[in-house]
């Protein structure tokens, strides 16, 4: 907000910003209303997670459509940069679907942000013994160990410098543990 506030007082005198400036402007101005956008989108969804004990509707999932759409969101947010693969086996998941590919989209979203250029990213989802496993596997720097119990708190970062380069808003894996919570499962994360 500070950087939209500042920005705004030069549109108020036409003589102090030419042209090229004004656009320049107005695109910083854009990305960082974007990026406020993003977090309180994130903020009112997961203080509605941790309101209600369970999901407010739940439908059979189609998880080969899901993970289509995480996929094509993948391609787009990677822009070329990773190598993607996509696994899908097994039948449908009983659940809130906008929910769950929230949680998976911001594993997916992780994945392709701390993943160095080149990298390979895996998404797979397979029936286990009759449970539904869902897995992100990437060639990240990973997480030290001192580090993974606290990943899933709000804001919890594990490189502050990074993650301000990566554009994640601290929330993403705190959404994942709630949604999770909410559909009866849970988080395993091996680095």
């Amino acid at each position: 907000l500070t950087v939209v506030a500042g920005f705004l007082e030069y549109f108020t005198d036409d003589s102090a910003v030419d042209a090229d400036q004004r656009q320049q402007f107005a695109r910083l101005m854009s990305d960082q209303t974007a990026r406020m956008l993003t977090l309180v989108d994130d903020l009112l969804m997961l203080s509605r997670l941790e309101a209600e004990d369970a999901p407010a509707s739940e439908e059979d999932v189609d998880m080969a459509d899901l993970l289509a759409q995480l996929l094509a969101e993948a391609q787009s947010l990677s822009a070329g940069r990773h190598q993607l693969y996509l696994t899908c086996h097994g039948q449908a998941l009983r659940g809130n679907r906008k929910e769950l590919h929230s949680a998976f989209g911001n594993l997916v979203s992780n994945a392709i942000r701390y993943s160095p250029v080149g990298g390979d990213i895996v998404i797979e989802w397979a029936v286990h013994h009759e449970k539904g496993v869902f897995s992100v596997r990437d060639s990240g720097v990973g997480i030290a160990a001192e580090h993974l119990p606290r990943v899933t708190e709000r804001f919890y970062r594990v490189d502050r410098g990074r993650s301000r380069e990566t554009g994640g808003t601290g929330l993403g894996l705190a959404i994942v543990k709630h949604v999770l919570i909410r559909h009866q499962a849970r988080l395993a994360i091996e680095s």
